[in-house]
């Protein structure tokens, strides 16, 4: 099996088995967006990768794709999100 989100021996985190999102919100939605996917168990993990540019990154199993896309789209109706960077 793969080794997913571990370091190879160079130091480089290896993402080829991850999907990866990238997203804007505002600053003080960071916590409440932590907060729901927190709430669905081992969906993906959130990671705040610029806290003064409010940006946030997803990564998620291919597997969970779709139920953290239907999550994104849901969300958008209660916060401000906008998708900066997602695999095409």
């Amino acid at each position: 099996m793969k080794e997913n989100l571990t370091e190879n021996r160079s130091g480089i985190i290896d993402y080829s088995d991850v999907y990866r999102i990238i997203i804007k919100v505002r600053r003080e939605d960071i916590v409440y967006l932590n907060g729901i996917f927190e709430s669905y168990d081992n969906l993906a993990i959130i990671r705040t990768i610029d806290r003064w540019e409010s940006l946030v990154e997803i990564l998620a199993s291919p597997y969970f794709v779709s139920d953290v896309k239907k999550i994104l789209e849901e969300l958008k109706k209660e916060i401000q999100l906008e998708i900066i960077e997602e695999p095409g």
